[in-house]
């Protein structure tokens, strides 16, 4: 049994301080012994249900308040030197998806398209590693950030034709409560 007195102390907290996105071609699958892979758009073409957007919060650790009392205690703690991951308080309020262009006629122009959105979620602190969801059904569960999301389109074009989408992130947030992103131009087949 080994223990050590010199690790630490480790930062035990993180907020979200930016965004990286990017677009991906995203096959997924449940049964599969890797359920999601991502790999870069060809020819900047791709099928509607392959088309996927990730989201990776930037995180900054800090420290939280420890308010652990020392207890008189006939036997010494042993301390890993593996620390917990650090979590967060960060929650998400919303997910608000647009397009300058009409996507199909229930959803013209500058209408929001989150509802045409399934969310793939990869969330250390909460054992969710590649769960997929609606997206809509994701964030009526109140989420804390999660390391990565995954948008994946779900419903086809009226048209074969060039889409960017702006991505507006509301959260409840420390320091930040509104993050927005326009993707790339992208061609999403019918």
């Amino acid at each position: 049994i080994f223990s050590c007195d010199t690790c630490g102390p480790f930062p035990n907290k993180f907020k979200i301080v930016g965004l990286d996105w990017a677009n991906y071609e995203a096959i997924y699958s449940d049964t599969a012994q890797v359920r999601l892979r991502l790999t870069d758009i060809v020819n900047d073409t791709v099928d509607f249900d392959t088309y996927a957007v990730q989201i990776k919060p930037k995180q900054e650790t800090y420290f939280a308040l420890n308010s652990h009392r020392s207890g008189f205690s006939l036997i010494t703690s042993a301390y890993a030197c593996d620390p917990a991951l650090p979590q967060t308080d960060e929650k998400i309020d919303s997910i608000a998806i647009t397009s300058a262009k009409d996507f199909d006629t229930a959803h013209p122009a500058g209408s929001d398209l989150s509802d045409l959105f399934d969310v793939i979620v990869l969330d250390y602190a909460s054992n969710i590693y590649f769960e997929k969801y609606a997206l809509s059904d994701y964030l009526k569960t109140n989420p804390f950030v999660p390391n990565e999301l995954v948008l994946i389109l779900t419903e086809q074009p009226d048209s074969t034709t060039d889409f960017e989408f702006l991505v507006k992130y509301y959260q409840d947030g420390i320091d930040y409560d509104y993050f927005e992103f326009l993707t790339n131009k992208i061609v999403i087949r019918r």
